[in-house]
């Protein structure tokens, strides 16, 4: 039984290993970015609840009752910090369609390709936490009663193993870690049916700067990098070259 003792219990249970650089590699604040520590991730997460509930409370003012979404993000934030699925049921229908950049372009279908699709990053990365952004949360309401929600949130941890890109099984694309601490942003969008429960999302973040701050893709200033862009031009000349066939 999920209660709120277990979410409490959840977030204060340390998760990073230690140590953590204190700024992030990349281009992001003209690569001076500092790092958020785990107890400034809990505090984040703590505030966004927090901040969360007035929401709730601010649209039930005006008539609109979405009090059923905070026990929604807590089940849901709870069973990915601990690895626990056995509240899917209560999250997500069994249909559920999911999209992420790690899909090409696919649509995921069904409870299975999404844990499948999530536990392809926690095995990359094993310490891998997700902490909402305060104030970084946007609803919407159709006509029709259907309610939809875009949170803002930080990936955090070590990119220690392998991370497997769809169809996320051993003959799939893999990127290599090498270790290196990741702390990236990303937005997802849920949608809700009647029931309670998310039917329709997607996750979107910005790969490149992921892989180049994670130090598996090199930087954009690169001889490699360079290289790598400019061989775009041979499937160009290729296209060419049939056009005038």
């Amino acid at each position: 039984m999920f209660d709120e003792t277990k979410f409490q219990e959840a977030l204060a249970l340390p998760r990073l290993r230690q140590p953590i650089p204190e700024f992030l590699p990349g281009n992001r604040a003209g690569g001076q970015l500092r790092t958020l520590t785990e107890p400034e991730l809990n505090a984040m997460t703590t505030e966004w609840f927090a901040d969360y509930e007035k929401k709730i409370a601010f649209y039930a003012e005006h008539g609109f009752d979405i009090a059923w979404t905070l026990e929604w993000a807590k089940k849901y934030w709870w069973s990915w910090l601990m690895r626990d699925m056995s509240l899917n049921h209560e999250l997500y229908t069994e249909d559920l369609r999911y999209k992420d950049p790690s899909t090409f372009g696919r649509i995921l279908v069904g409870q299975e390709e999404f844990v499948t699709y999530n536990f392809a990053f926690f095995d990359a990365i094993p310490d891998w936490r997700y902490d909402p952004l305060p104030g970084q949360v946007y609803i919407d309401l159709t006509p029709d009663g259907e309610l939809r929600m875009c949170i803002r949130y930080i990936g955090t941890g070590h990119f220690s193993g392998a991370l497997k890109f769809y169809p996320y099984d051993d003959n799939a694309p893999v990127l290599h870690g090498n270790g290196t601490f990741v702390q990236c942003a990303a937005i997802d969008r849920y949608h809700f049916n009647a029931d309670g429960l998310m039917y329709e999302g997607e996750t979107v973040f910005d790969l490149l700067d992921a892989t180049q701050s994670a130090g598996i893709l090199p930087g954009d200033d690169s001889l490699v990098f360079k290289t790598l862009f400019s061989a775009s031009r041979i499937p160009a000349m290729l296209n060419r070259f049939r056009s005038r066939g």
